[in-house]
């Protein structure tokens, strides 16, 4: 029998079939159908639509993220700016070693000119820090109130640092008004950093 014969026996006994059988063959063929459809073609579709909006999903996260650290990293470079402008400053204001000896002569002419009667001027050994060394300064002199407020704020007018870190007051009693005072007085000199290119001047 060919596949003529058969599609039409088929047919004559479907329509011999009473309604509602007839409806529910119809219904059972749809079914078979549409669960055919979803499969082969909803069903992969929509798994490849997962698929897409997971990566969307991750890629905006990825997206934001970027953005977070772009944000900051233009705040780290003006942090690092202002940080690096302040350094800078700061070095102005901090000699070199080689400018350290006629430091030690203009603050040794500060005293003679502010009325001190220096008996001791005795630079001591540099105490290194971090890119800095502080420089300590013995001083005793002869000198009276008047004298050396004058010599402390020739001192406070400096183009570098100079600070008073001890001072020691003897023989105020004196009938003369005059005092002895012992005091250690403190410069900073600048370190530069081992490779650091000299700064225009000579300076590093």
């Amino acid at each position: 029998m060919d596949l003529a014969a058969t599609f039409a026996s088929v047919s004559n006994q479907l329509a011999n079939q009473p309604r509602s059988t007839k409806i529910s063959l119809g219904v059972i063929v749809v079914a078979v159908i549409l669960g055919g459809g979803y499969f082969l073609l909803i069903s992969p579709a929509w798994s490849a639509v997962t698929v897409l909006r997971a990566k969307n999903d991750s890629l905006q996260a990825e997206v934001t993220q970027n953005r977070a650290v772009a944000a900051n990293l233009a705040r780290f470079r003006l942090e690092a700016a202002i940080l690096r402008r302040r350094l800078d400053a700061l070095r102005e204001r901090l000699p070199n070693e080689k400018e350290i000896p006629p430091l030690y002569r203009t603050v040794s002419d500060l005293a003679y000119q502010a009325g001190l009667a220096v008996s001791v001027f005795q630079p001591r050994d540099p105490q290194p820090k971090d890119f800095y060394a502080e420089v300590p300064i013995t001083v005793s002199a002869e000198v009276n109130y008047h004298q050396l407020g004058s010599f402390f704020e020739r001192l406070a007018r400096l183009p570098r640092i100079v600070n008073v870190s001890e001072i020691r007051l003897t023989g105020v009693n004196k009938p003369t008004g005059s005092m002895r005072a012992d005091m250690t007085l403190v410069t900073y000199m600048f370190k530069p950093e081992p490779g650091a290119p000299a700064a225009p001047g000579g300076k590093r």
